[in-house]
């Protein structure tokens, strides 16, 4: 367990890990374009809790509650093309955080993991991010705030200590919020620890079409002006008014989040399994690529991969 100290997987470095990768994917088409899905999920029921899963979900999202395991997303990543991914937590525990790095010693495009640690203990901060960087990939932490009855959770003073160590230790932070006022927070976070990589997931679900899209906006161009922060084209299945949505449903948010962040700053996440809610991985990816499609290339080879790379240290 991390809890005593003892790895639980490879401790070989994540650019090791990634030069392997790539050392496979030579095998590959010479057209072939680098993808990196920032966004992948699992679960094991009979391994780990998942609260939320138990929690009071809208009926669209009881499938969510069995297992997934990365396994079952390998014909859906290698089918749409990406080459590399990164798990991240679905679970405030270090038991998930065990099970994500475990994958990423088995064959398959898992390359990274952004786990949890235990932020409220500032103190022990500097060792739980010791071992967890000695037991795999870990490249980054995420706390599932937007499930914290506080929605100033992030704000504690623990917090941002632990933060501090977080960006110490060259790790990314991945924001999760869903109400405007978590967007609120990004700003006074990325000022409080200016050497924090901050990633703020599924561009903090843009509330289209409604009377709150514009301050939004707002709020994105606020957290975009810092160039510490970055954020993902992921998880946006259900901000639509309606569940047959196209790539242009989403086209208001992602011009508003391009012309804030630059392509420099933005990234491809499919939010499997949870994307299963709103058409499943397929319908991501093909959503991204739609949305990308009038960008040069220089632009789109950054919002599918070069971005995570920064973002992350990957390489």
């Amino acid at each position: 367990m991390l809890e005593a100290g003892g790895p639980v997987a490879s401790s070989k470095p994540v650019n090791a890990i990634i030069d392997d990768h790539h050392s496979e994917a030579e095998t590959m088409s010479e057209t072939a374009t680098r993808l990196i899905d920032t966004h992948l999920h699992q679960w094991d029921l009979d391994q780990c809790d998942y609260a939320w899963l138990d929690a009071d979900l809208p009926p669209a999202f009881h499938q969510l509650r069995r297992t997934f395991l990365v396994d079952e997303a390998r014909e859906h990543i290698e089918a749409t093309g990406v080459t590399e991914a990164i798990l991240v937590q679905a679970e405030n525990s270090l038991a998930d955080t065990e099970a994500m790095l475990a994958v990423t010693a088995s064959q398959n495009r898992v390359v990274a993991v952004v786990g949890w640690f235990d932020m409220l203990d500032p103190e022990r901060a500097s060792a739980a991010l010791d071992a967890l960087q000695a037991s795999g990939p870990v490249v980054g932490i995420r706390h599932l705030i937007h499930d914290e009855p506080d929605p100033d959770w992030v704000l504690q003073p623990a917090v941002i200590e632990s933060l501090r160590e977080l960006a110490r230790h060259g790790m990314a932070y991945d924001f999760v919020g869903v109400q405007l006022r978590h967007l609120e927070h990004v700003p006074t976070l990325a000022s409080a620890v200016g050497d924090l990589r901050i990633v703020i997931d599924h561009l903090n679900k843009p509330p289209i079409g409604t009377a709150d899209f514009s301050r939004w906006v707002e709020l994105m161009g606020a957290a975009a002006s810092f160039s510490n922060v970055f954020a993902k084209v992921s998880g946006l299945h259900n901000v639509t008014p309606h569940a047959d949505w196209t790539p242009d449903d989403l086209r208001g948010a992602f011009d508003v989040a391009l012309e804030s962040f630059g392509s420099g700053r933005l990234m491809f996440g499919s939010d499997w399994p949870v994307c299963n809610v709103g058409g499943g991985y397929r319908r991501q990816a093909e959503a991204f690529e739609a949305l990308i499609g009038s960008l040069d290339a220089e632009a789109a080879a950054d919002l599918r991969w070069r971005s995570a790379c920064r973002a992350y240290a990957l390489d």
